[in-house]
């Protein structure tokens, strides 16, 4: 996007006492199996839900083939096979651009719906995104640091001039001056600054080739399967990604404090720059907090808006992506504005358990009483959407062995309650040992 057509889209408005359980020679003969209430949603980091992306067992994996074909001995009682949930309530509809593609996901749970026909378009400055996030990788940052510095070579000066001449978005260096590695991705996010992205690019990797092979390297590693980079700032029609690719790589950089404290400010006073203005025209309308615009006569009209919504006093973030939009960023804003609306409203507290309630049963032989398995001792709710397809299980591999299970205390926590989504693994919460008489009844989930 060109300094002049940047000026006009930010102008637009924008918690049991000690028991032993009996035994034990007949959990050796069994295997746990079940699963029990709803969702949950993943703990907020710094009021940020975290995007759950590895050790994901997706629905139908050979740990679930494994408890689903397990048998018990007679008269030992049984436990549920994995649970099926829908949360309550029409799926979410949505109006899809009918140029380009669009994507919306909620941070900490998953995508929650991409718009038909998506293929890989050029995406501009939404590169810049992944520019940041392979730095961060190789140089992190906490809040208040401003990393190593950097100093500005001839050949920085040379690309500036080049770009700038060509009408390209670019923050002026001169030779022989040092910016913090937080001053470099400040003009990276907030003016896009083109150049600035090959100065950080040749600072991590030596060179701009090689810093590519990282973010290509980068994108595999986190799932961007239909997402290529050829080069580090996006103005090469070759760096591609569809705006699902797009919606997931926000989250996962949302989650980073040091981004979300650069990407929501609208004006930044630099060391020669001077002053410098967020390109983003949706900045500051009903809550939205960034992440990053782009614009090129390859691309059109790219913009990723993400904002923070309550549900049941929780603060989640959801992202939209459009790419591919007519009308240059200020119509990119609008549909991505809509798409946040319809999210919000799709988006709901759904109960998974109430607190201490027993969530999976194992029946002892000649009425010993009940091996019981509760949740914690705080109520669980879940943000979710209506509609929304969910499996529960209870782990295998979380520190649950049947062997060793009659050493533990009632209280203890040996399990835990996964819920698992069609991506994968969205939610999990302890579970925890007790020993009863009565047959415990499950609970059911409630949206509230």
């Amino acid at each position: 996007m060109n300094g002049s057509q940047r000026q006009r889209a930010w102008r637009q408005p924008a918690n049991v006492p000690a028991r032993r359980v009996v035994s034990p020679a007949v959990y050796r003969r069994r295997r746990i199996v079940t699963a029990a209430c709803a969702l949950t949603l993943v703990a907020l980091a710094v009021g940020v839900p975290i995007w759950a992306t590895g050790g994901n067992h997706p629905v139908g994996s050979d740990q679930a083939a494994r408890a689903r074909g397990a048998t018990r001995p007679a008269g030992a009682g049984a436990i549920d096979a994995d649970k099926r949930a829908v949360v309550p309530g029409p799926k979410p509809v949505f109006s899809w651009p009918k140029v380009g593609e669009a994507a919306v996901a909620v941070r900490g749970v998953g995508p929650v719906g991409r718009s038909p026909r998506q293929r890989p378009v050029p995406i501009a400055s939404l590169t810049k995104m992944m520019t940041a996030l392979v730095v961060l990788h190789d140089h992190p940052l906490v809040p208040g640091e401003s990393g190593p510095r950097v100093r500005v070579i001839p050949a920085d000066v040379a690309t500036w001039e080049a770009e700038a001449v060509a009408g390209d978005s670019t923050v002026k260096v001169v030779a022989g001056e040092t910016l913090s590695e937080y001053q470099l991705l400040e003009a990276l996010l907030v003016p896009s600054g083109d150049n600035i992205a090959d100065v950080l690019a040749t600072w991590d990797a030596g060179s701009v080739r090689r810093f590519v092979e990282k973010m290509n390297t980068m994108a595999e590693a986190i799932g961007l399967a239909s997402t290529h980079y050829a080069d580090a700032s996006g103005l090469n029609a070759a760096s591609t990604s569809t705006a699902a690719d797009q919606a997931r790589l926000a989250a996962d950089l949302m989650g980073n404090t040091v981004i979300r404290a650069i990407v929501r400010i609208r004006h930044l006073a630099f060391p020669v720059a001077k002053s410098l203005w967020n390109a983003n025209p949706a900045l500051g309308t009903d809550g939205i907090i960034g992440v990053k615009s782009g614009w090129t006569l390859a691309a059109n009209g790219c913009l990723v808006a993400a904002a923070f919504r309550t549900v049941r006093h929780h603060g989640v973030l959801v992202v939209s992506v459009v790419l591919g939009q007519p009308g240059g960023l200020w119509n990119a804003a609008v549909v991505d504005e809509d798409l946040l609306n319809v999210t919000t409203s799709a988006l709901v507290a759904y109960r998974v358990a109430r607190a201490g309630a027993k969530v999976a049963t194992l029946a002892l032989p000649k009425d010993a009483g009940d091996v019981v398995l509760v949740a914690p001792r705080q109520p669980s709710f879940a943000a979710a959407w209506r509609g929304l397809k969910l499996t529960e299980r209870i782990s295998e591999d979380s520190g649950l062995s049947l062997s060793a299970l009659a050493t533990e205390r009632v209280g203890s926590v040996v399990a835990e309650m996964r819920v698992v989504a069609p991506w994968g693994v969205i939610a999990r919460f302890p579970l925890r040992l007790d020993l009863v008489r009565e047959t415990p009844s499950r609970p059911t989930g409630s949206v509230e």
